[in-house]
């Protein structure tokens, strides 16, 4: 698994974009998973994929919806053909203004989570076809871009917010999990960056731990904590998926691929990948060759 944080510039007077993406099997990056500075609202128009999102795996199909906050790793694997996404995002600002307290009550839904919340919203989930019928009024206001369409657009979301907040929000939460969230991946920001440039190499805890100041210990602990799987295991992903892409490739035989990607082991290269993948190397190899 690879971890990248997306910067999409947003406008700074009304920090909002709504847009239909299409996922195909060149521009999906199976095994990348990345967060970003704002909230997310997406709804599946058409295929199937499975997505990600901590430690929970939510299979995705026409007209379910799925949020993810401005500091949750996500990522997503196609299953079958392309799929079409309609896909909102914005930024807190664009909800609540840092000087008003009222405004912030929006922002629940994404920070404070109940025992019964799930990122997914399925189609036959009760407010499903509400918020589905919500992001459609939102994207024929934004290309349709009337005379206040932008209040429009705004009084939407937060019609979209209210609903999440009636369903999913818990009091017992704290405000300030959503800060703590967002200050932990700033923190790992260095540590993913020396994974990112040198997991093909012999690359240890320690010296990951070193690059953010950490003691090894506490990292191990901490970045199990924020990313929700373990710091070899996160290595491991990013090593089988460069191994995919050169198998696909084919230009390489199994074993050099497995020396290439920092598999010093072929047995252990064969059980890893098996064990992620499905199936072994020379499958893969074979069925792209």
């Amino acid at each position: 698994m690879r971890l990248e944080r997306d910067n999409i510039p947003l406008d700074k007077e009304f920090p909002f974009q709504i847009a239909e993406v299409r996922l195909t099997p060149e521009n999906s990056k199976p095994g990348t998973w990345h967060w970003h500075s704002y909230f997310e609202i997406t709804c599946v128009l058409e295929g199937k994929g499975n997505y990600f999102v901590n430690g929970q795996e939510y299979t995705m199909e026409k007209d379910d919806v799925i949020i993810f906050n401005n500091v949750e790793p996500h990522g997503w694997n196609l299953i079958g053909d392309d799929m079409k996404l309609l896909v909102m995002i914005f930024s807190p600002e664009f909800v609540a203004e840092k000087i008003s307290v009222f405004d912030t009550r929006y922002l629940k839904p994404f920070v404070e989570r109940g025992s019964n919340f799930k990122n997914r919203i399925g189609r036959e989930d009760e407010i499903n076809p509400e918020i589905r019928a919500g992001i459609q009024e939102i994207y024929k206001e934004w290309q349709g871009r009337k005379e206040g369409y932008q209040l429009m657009i705004k009084a939407n979301v937060l019609r979209i917010l209210t609903m999440l907040i009636r369903t999913y929000q818990d009091e017992s939460k704290s405000d300030e999990m959503l800060k703590e969230k967002k200050n932990a991946m700033k923190r790992l920001e260095q540590a993913f960056a020396y994974i990112d440039a040198h997991y093909c190499e012999r690359i240890t805890l320690e010296d990951v731990a070193a690059s953010v100041y950490m003691s090894s210990n506490y990292f191990s602990s901490y970045f199990r904590k924020v990313t929700n799987i373990s710091f070899s295991d996160y290595v491991t992903r990013m090593r089988i998926n460069h191994a995919r892409e050169l198998l696909r490739e084919g230009r390489l035989n199994v074993t050099d691929i497995a020396m290439e990607c920092g598999f010093n082991n072929i047995s252990n290269f064969y059980r890893l990948y098996k064990k992620h993948v499905g199936k072994t190397p020379k499958d893969e190899k074979s069925k792209n060759s």
